[in-house]
């Protein structure tokens, strides 16, 4: 295995299960616009992991009413739903390997920065990361290879050789590699195996611990 140094992170799906705050803020927002999802449908497999715009595309609202949906899911997520995000199985103690091994850790997300930081903050995260990089209210940053991009740029004598990603989504994989990165697909978060192989995901692990096996 090559000695990577730079461990990029996906967030929804990766390394939280947000999927009950992700149902509950889409839910409240599709709301404003009296658009009934039933309680089975899937939602969060609409909403973890690509930019809002194109979530709410799927529910016919236009330009002006995505903007406002947007709004009202952000604001009903970063007040409402922060206590409902879970660490997925082993991830804290692979985070605290890794920080023992010296590896710089980004998180890069399409969720709204300063909400990232909360949820890490709650679960009590926060402290391993070396850069957190989102979507800011103002951000001309919103698909995930732009968002990687700009996290590079942050990175003093980056060596993109010695980076990889690790994601849940075919997006995320394939923006590690827009990006010239290696990527690993987790397989307990959204998108299956068959699925982040075809994007091209250099690696596939069924649970956070074999990441280890990986990177170190």
């Amino acid at each position: 295995m090559k000695n990577y140094k730079y461990i990029f992170w996906d967030f929804d799906g990766t390394l939280v299960d947000t999927t009950k705050g992700t149902r509950e803020s889409a839910l409240f927002a599709l709301k404003y616009f009296n658009i009934d999802v039933e309680s089975t449908d899937n939602i969060e497999t609409i909403f973890c992991g690509p930019p809002l715009r194109d979530s709410f595309k799927k529910f016919k609202l236009d330009k002006e009413q995505i903007d406002i949906a947007i709004k009202l899911y952000r604001k009903y997520q970063s007040e409402n739903t922060i206590e409902l995000s879970e660490l997925y199985d082993g991830i804290r103690e692979v985070l605290e390997t890794l920080k023992k091994h010296g590896k710089k850790l980004i998180i890069v997300t399409a969720k709204l920065e300063q909400t990232a930081i909360k949820i890490l903050e709650y679960l009590d995260i926060f402290k391993y990361f070396d850069l957190v990089v989102g979507v800011t209210e103002n951000s001309s940053r919103i698909e995930k290879n732009e968002i990687i991009s700009y996290a590079l740029s942050c990175i003093d004598h980056m060596d993109i050789s010695k980076a990889i990603m690790i994601g849940d989504r075919s997006s995320d994989i394939k923006a590690g590699i827009v990006n010239n990165m290696d990527t690993i697909g987790v397989l307990y978060g959204m998108d299956n195996k068959c699925v982040l192989e075809n994007a091209g995901a250099t690696f596939c692990v069924e649970n956070s611990l074999e990441i280890l096996d990986i990177v170190l």
